[in-house]
C-alpha cells in the first residue's frame, strides 16, 4: 500500500529540518528556506538518477534462482528514492549538492 502524501510531506519536513539544523545556514526569510527546501531536494534526485544508471550497468540473470522478478523491478525504483532522500538529507554523508546549489542561488532569490 502506498504512503499517503501527508505522511511523504512530513517525511520530507522532517529531512529538510535536519539538513537546516545541521548545516548551520541562517534563513533571513522563507524565500531562502524555500531555496534551500529545492536544492536539497534536487539533489535527491540526482542521487536517485545516479542509482538508476549504476543500476542498469549489473548483468542480471532473469531465471537466477536469487533474482528477485517483478518485485524487484517494482520496488527498486521506490528503494532508490528513499535512500537518495536519506542520503541527501545528511551533512555526513551528502554529496553537498545542495548547500553548493543554495549558496550560488541565495543572492538572486
Amino acid at each position: 500500500m502506498l504512503e499517503s502524501p501527508n505522511i511523504q510531506a512530513t517525511d520530507l519536513n522532517i529531512q529538510q529540518n535536519k539538513i537546516n539544523e545541521l548545516s548551520n545556514i541562517n534563513f533571513k526569510d522563507k524565500k531562502q528556506e524555500d531555496l534551500m527546501n529545492a536544492a536539497a531536494q534536487f539533489e535527491a534526485v540526482f542521487l536517485n538518477q545516479m542509482f538508476k544508471a549504476l543500476d542498469a550497468t549489473i548483468e542480471r540473470d532473469e531465471d537466477a534462482m536469487f533474482s528477485g522478478g517483478r518485485g524487484e523491478q517494482m520496488f527498486k525504483s521506490m528503494f532508490y528514492d528513499e535512500i537518495a532522500k536519506d542520503i541527501s538529507s545528511n551533512p555526513s554523508t551528502s554529496f553537498g549538492f545542495a548547500k553548493q546549489i543554495y549558496e550560488q542561488m541565495k543572492n538572486i532569490v
